[in-house]
């Protein structure tokens, strides 16, 4: 083989030879591949195919045969330049993916269109196994696991093909190798195909220029310039060929034999000069590839260079790093004899003091048993000798009075009061005057604050609270573990002075008259120590509530509330509601018309989905404004209600939140829920990505208003706990503008009911477990704010994920029966679920 080519001598032919990658299986003797030299040209296109494709205009109408386009490839949704093979449908086109050869089904929406620059024939050659043919018996099952056999031997692989002939179908006829196995042999040995017939009979005729034969050790690449159609070259062909492979047939005329000679002179000396100019353009090739391979040898050793040079960092890397490891090794280990010698300290200090405090403890304890008999003849708390210091120590800087808190308590009393009255008012013209009156106390009720704050600051109220918890009889003190270890010996004299001290106190022998004295005085000191403990807590706890009301209270001393950012939240609503409605309008229309534009109704669609979430978000802002100006109602300004009703402030409050005028039943594009209740209007739909439900419930003005009182009680329960108050949350209530009914929106769980769940795929006892759990929750929870829950059945308890149970709201429109009052079935399954949850 030399330079690409190699000599097959029983044929007399040169083979152009490839390495070549395999990319798909035709069948089991054709296959498609790239040659080695075009897989940096593949990078480069893909690479373009990338950053082009996306932004390329679709395909309009049916792709043009002759044309190449961009096509997404369905297996990694990557772009590959495809070509038209077959129009399967209006839709769908058969595509032939030519720097691969394989082929699929696009939608035209997958088809884009390629620049000028991009529109050149495909990398990918068409490969047949020579001499090889695929039997004509063959049934579907051998031909697929042929093309699989072949696959595993060609696939991904790079293979050297040597080009024996082109078939009519421009496919290149060739041997392949492949990790030094003969493919085509092992396709026959499995049986996938077969020789042909007639494959020792060299087509000449279909022979190009890449693999030329050999006449006579001449190049016949010269008779390509020649009418190798005629049948004169044809016949002279034919005759050497004989001459080659069979030998010579027979005697011929001589005359014709001389006349044949004479015309292969003519033609041999063209052949020679083809044959010198062949040698000079390999020559040529020779000199091509010893400069590529230089170049590919120095690239290699530059890339040696650098393997070597990280290789010595890593090298240094290594003994550095052992080093360091031998150090902290060495360290752990000095650590480790440290910890032992520590260990055996304290094992020997504790045994030491084990034995030395067993003789101190056991003499304690016999004169502790003692004091217990004496004090429990006494039951009375006393004080002993040290009675006349308590005394002295109690009466010196005793706390009695503040001056300025009898200011306070009633300048706290007066703003009470005017709060109050402001908030009962009804009337607007009212509500000004008392607005002044309120504002008057509140900076009078302010100075006071500050008064108390600055004398209490001077008093020395930590001190003495400190000296009442010295003198609590009930109080005891503790001491750590290192303490009594440290000092044990210490404690245990201080314990036995204490105790013999006391026993002498107890036993002397005292008059009558004496103990009457002590007794009285006793009485008096803890009566003075209890009134100032109780004064001093009282100071204690108007100083806090003196603290705060001046931290909340400064920032309205000189402003006022604003409703103004939720009367502008309400517009921004109005604005986009009446931007939905005008969309959907929109959408109907086109709905009536029938003929439509996909594209331009799933844009619509688009944008009624997008006005509905900022919709949402728009009341959510609202609901959080409404939680501000709610606490400012109920702690300073209670008059807001009734200068701004348009603000609906009142019936936010009185609904816990719940009630809102900016949502409507039409906004929501609703889907009915028939199978989940017949008896009133239920619909699903679907806001920010959560599933939701809306029950409508029909009211008049007396029934309305107990609904949104019980609903309101029912989410203040929720609230405590939130996800953990096992109950359904309630996000909304709001009210139908053009007809009596109630609508309460609460998260939809499909599929978790418990009597579909027990319909289709029943809980497992563990899972019955949690779930039931989880309604015991929910129940407590409803019990604990004395709401009776007034539909408790299967479908109003979910078990969501099949482990957390929940309680489902009900009919706020009606009030709940007593279990007494039900029939015996229905009194008998309640009782049966709150036993079940409870348990």
């Amino acid at each position: 083989m030399d330079d690409g080519k190699e000599m097959n001598v029983s044929e007399a032919i040169v083979l152009k030879v490839e390495d070549v990658m395999g990319s798909h299986i035709e069948d089991p003797v054709t296959f498609w591949g790239q040659t080695i030299e075009l897989i940096e040209d593949l990078l480069k296109l893909s690479t373009a195919l990338t950053e082009i494709c996306p932004f390329a205009a679709k395909v309009f109408g049916d792709p043009a045969p002759e044309k190449i386009y961009g096509g997404l490839y369905s297996e990694d949704q990557c772009w590959y330049r495809c070509k038209l093979k077959k129009m399967m449908t209006n839709e769908k086109c058969l595509m032939t993916y030519v720097d691969y050869g394989n082929s699929e089904t696009l939608k035209k929406s997958c088809i884009v269109e390629l620049p000028e620059d991009l529109q050149y024939p495909g990398l990918a050659s068409r490969f047949r196994l020579w001499g090889l043919q695929i039997p004509t018996n063959q049934d579907v099952t051998p031909f697929d696991q042929g093309r699989r056999f072949l696959a595993s031997l060609i696939n991904d692989k790079i293979i050297r093909v040597s080009h024996r002939d082109t078939a009519q179908d421009g496919a290149f006829l060739v041997n392949a190798q492949s990790d030094a196995l003969d493919v085509g042999q092992e396709v026959i040995e499995k049986g996938f195909a077969e020789k042909c017939k007639a494959a020792s009979i060299l087509n000449y005729e279909g022979i190009k220029s890449n693999s030329a034969p050999l006449i006579s050790g001449w190049n016949a690449e010269g008779f390509q310039g020649l009418n190798c159609g005629s049948q004169r070259v044809k016949s002279m062909l034919d005759s050497t060929n004989d001459q080659l492979g069979n030998g010579l047939k027979g005697r011929v005329d001589a005359v014709e034999h001389k006349n044949r000679h004479l015309k292969m002179d003519q033609e041999n000396s063209l052949l020679r000069a083809l044959e010198r100019k062949t040698t000079i353009q390999c020559r040529s090739g020779q000199k091509l590839n010893m400069i590529k391979m230089q170049h590919d040898q120095r690239l290699l050793e530059d890339q040696n260079e650098k393997l070597r040079a990280k290789n010595n960092n890593y090298l240094q890397n290594c003994h550095l790093l052992e080093g360091q490891l031998k150090q902290q090794q060495l360290e752990l280990k000095k650590m480790e004899e440290e910890l032992k010698q520590h260990q055996e300290a304290e094992f020997k200090l504790a045994d030491e003091l084990k034995h030395a405090v067993e003789m101190k403890l056991k003499c304690l304890t016999s004169k502790v048993e003692k004091l217990r008999q004496v004090r429990s003849e006494f039951n009375e708390n006393h004080f002993g000798d040290d009675l006349s210091e308590a005394v002295k120590v109690i009466t010196e800087g005793c706390l009695c009075a503040v001056h300025s808190m009898k200011d306070l308590e009633s300048a706290w009393n007066e703003y009470n009061s005017a709060q109050e009255t402001l908030q009962t008012c009804k009337s607007v013209d009212d509500v000004r005057s008392l607005m002044d009156k309120r504002n008057e106390m509140r900076s009078t009720l302010y100075a006071a604050a500050e008064e108390f704050i600055s004398e209490v600051d001077k008093l020395p109220i930590e001190d003495r609270v400190n000296v009442l918890k010295f003198f609590d009889l009930n109080s005891s003190a503790s001491l750590s573990s290192i303490e009594v270890i440290g000092g044990a010996d210490v404690l245990l004299n201080q314990a036995e002075h204490d105790v013999c001290k006391e026993l002498e106190i107890s036993t002397a022998q005292r008059d009558e008259a004496d103990m009457k004295i002590i007794r009285s005085a006793f009485i008096k000191l803890m009566k003075k120590i209890n009134e100032e403990q109780d004064f001093l807590l009282v100071v204690q706890n108007k100083y806090a509530a003196s603290i705060q009301f001046k931290e909340q209270v400064g920032q309205w001393l000189n402003t006022y509330p604003s409703v103004g950012d939720l009367l502008s939240i309400k517009r921004s609503v109005k604005n986009l509601k009446a931007q939905l409605r005008w969309k959907l309008v929109e959408k109907n229309n086109l709905e009536d018309l029938g003929s439509y534009d996909e594209v331009k109704m799933q844009g619509m669609k688009e944008e009624i989905r997008r006005l509905r979430d900022n919709i949402y978000e728009e009341i959510c802002c609202e609901q959080r404004e409404y939680e501000r100006l709610d606490n400012v109602v109920r702690n300073w300004f209670p008059e807001l209600p009734v200068l701004h009703p348009e603000a609906a402030i009142k019936t936010y409050m009185q609904s816990a939140g719940l009630f809102t005028d900016s949502l409507e039943r039409d906004l929501f594009d609703p889907e009915p829920m028939r199978e989940l209740s017949s008896k009133r209007p239920l619909v699903c739909s679907e806001i920010k990505s959560q599933r939701i439900l809306l029950k409508g419930y029909s009211v008049d003005t007396a029934t309305e208003a107990k609904m949104i009182e019980r609903a309101a009680k029912y989410h203040q329960a929720w609230s405590v706990l939130k996800e953990e108050s096992g109950l359904l949350p309630i996000l909304y209530l709001f009210a139908c503008k053009s007809e009596p009914v109630t609508y309460v929106m609460v998260p939809f769980y499909p599929g978790w009911c418990l009597k579909t769940l027990q319909a289709t795929n029943p809980l497992i006892s563990v899972e019955v477990t949690k779930v039931m759990k989880g309604v015991a929750v929910g129940l407590q929870t409803l019990h604990n704010s004395n709401i009776v829950h007034g539909a408790l059945h299967a479908h109003n308890v979910f078990a969501v994920n099949r482990e957390h149970g929940i309680v489902g709201d009900f009919d706020f429109t009606k009030t709940a029966v007593k279990i007494m009052d039900l029939p015996p079935c229905q009194h008998c399954q309640y009782t049966y679920i709150a036993q079940t949850a409870s348990s």
